[in-house]
């Protein structure tokens, strides 16, 4: 089942999405960017056509067969979507996507962009979206350059960007020394039902520099300062018991096995608040936090991770038997994965646009849906404000409150504007045209 068309390749561990469901485990995060003007459909589909072109290993679509999913090429013409996030609801990589593993849709002055999670990552999604953004400014006849961090249509593909950056690890062997045993993480059962129900997403605002001048003080990262704010709000709601909050936490793997790869290639670590850190002052959690962050990140723990869940994912992905029974296999191997920690933290970082297309493009976050978990957090920046999007399943405030009201203590003012968030569907067996 090894694709050898660098056009359809994909990496070894994220194919482990394509079995699961909207329902499962968050596959379709959602980039959203507010513009200055209205939208342009025309625009905007132009510029999605133009970004495949620079992009040809996203026309790509999945199918069905009787032992797994296979890629193949999609040469359906890319479509843009009316889009509010809550009236029309979307499947994608179905007919409503004319196939393609990403939507792009549209409202107001605001562009939504998502995608399959077995095709990209945060980081490498954001790639495409820089293109789709430069292109469709020029469309609209803004006067923008590319000052190098675009991959435009003045740059060329490389096969690199969609290769297996696991193939890196392949025939090598990595010590799982060091790496903390967790035990069992506090939990939030209560607000774990009906996975196919709307959510409810908070997005927390605040100037990144205040954070950043805060954590720099103390000798910390701003992670080892908003993790903890996160865990702590999460545990004065559902712990006060001897177990610890646990954060699944994503890591780029780009930085230690560099690649251009607009592919998924990340692994996880996992985040404890212990009880004794409710007994002390702030500054002390957040640099323990920080010797814990930098204890759980060292080289060879994160390659023996990510080897390790990639050989298991491609391995369930070549055996064989028959699709429902893989399907249910790879269920539960997400889900029983997922559920062992308390939610999810991840980290997309800042991001970075020419200075020439700021003035058109005013805002940008993204949002992980929490599926089967009871929160999920992603942290974004653009310019100078930072965001958290906070998704959850009930509409009970209080763990955002006590998160704003932690940021407070540091001398940060936050804002915040919550809606639902109604979660694209995805499921393998709808997928194709």
């Amino acid at each position: 089942m090894t694709m050898n068309d660098p056009l359809l390749r994909t990496d070894s561990y994220a194919k482990i999405f394509l079995y699961n469901t909207h329902e499962t485990v968050a596959c379709v995060p959602r980039h959203t960017i507010r513009m200055r003007d209205k939208v342009r459909p025309d625009k905007l589909r132009e510029a999605v056509e133009q970004a495949l072109l620079r992009f040809p290993h996203m026309m790509l679509t999945a199918e069905p067969t009787e032992t797994a999913f296979r890629y193949r090429r999609n040469v359906q013409p890319a479509v843009v979507l009316p889009f509010d996030g809550v009236s029309t609801r979307y499947t994608i990589g179905s007919k409503d996507t004319n196939g393609y593993l990403f939507l792009v849709g549209y409202h107001d002055k605001t562009i939504y962009m998502e995608y399959q999670h077995s095709i990209s990552d945060g980081r490498g999604f954001e790639e495409f979206i820089r293109c789709v953004l430069f292109q469709y400014l020029k469309n609209c006849g803004f006067p923008v350059e590319n000052d190098g961090s675009v991959r435009g249509m003045d740059t060329r593909w490389s096969p690199e960007e969609s290769a297996n950056g696991y193939e890196q690890l392949a025939d090598r062997e990595f010590s799982p020394g060091g790496i903390w045993k967790k035990p069992e993480a506090v939990h939030a059962p209560e607000v774990q039902w009906g996975a196919d129900g709307s959510e409810v997403v908070t997005e927390v605002t605040f100037p990144f520099s205040h954070l950043h001048d805060y954590a720099k003080s103390i000798g910390v990262s701003p992670l080892s300062v908003l993790a903890p704010l996160m865990m702590k709000a999460f545990d004065d709601k559902f712990g006060g018991t001897d177990k610890p909050v646990i954060a699944e936490i994503p890591v780029d793997l780009r930085p230690l096995l560099p690649t251009l790869t607009t592919r998924y290639f990340i692994c996880f670590i996992d985040l404890p608040y212990f009880p004794e850190y409710r007994d002390l002052p702030n500054d002390e959690v957040f640099r323990r936090t920080k010797v814990f962050l930098k204890d759980q990140m060292q080289r060879e723990q994160l390659l023996y991770r990510a080897k390790a869940a990639a050989d298991r994912c491609e391995s369930l992905h070549e055996a064989d038997m028959p699709l429902a029974e893989k399907m249910q296999a790879a269920q539960k191997v997400t889900t029983d994965f997922v559920l062992e920690d308390s939610f999810l933290i991840t980290n997309v970082g800042r991001f970075a646009l020419p200075e020439s297309c700021r003035p058109y493009v005013l805002d940008y976050g993204a949002i992980l849906p929490c599926a089967v978990q009871p929160f999920a957090l992603l942290i974004s920046s653009y310019g100078d404000k930072m965001k958290l999007s906070v998704a959850q399943r009930d509409h009970d405030m209080q763990v955002v409150e006590d998160l704003c009201a932690g940021l407070r203590q540091l001398g940060i003012q936050p804002e915040t504007l919550s809606y639902p968030f109604v979660v694209t569907r995805y499921n393998g067996l709808e997928c194709g045209m």
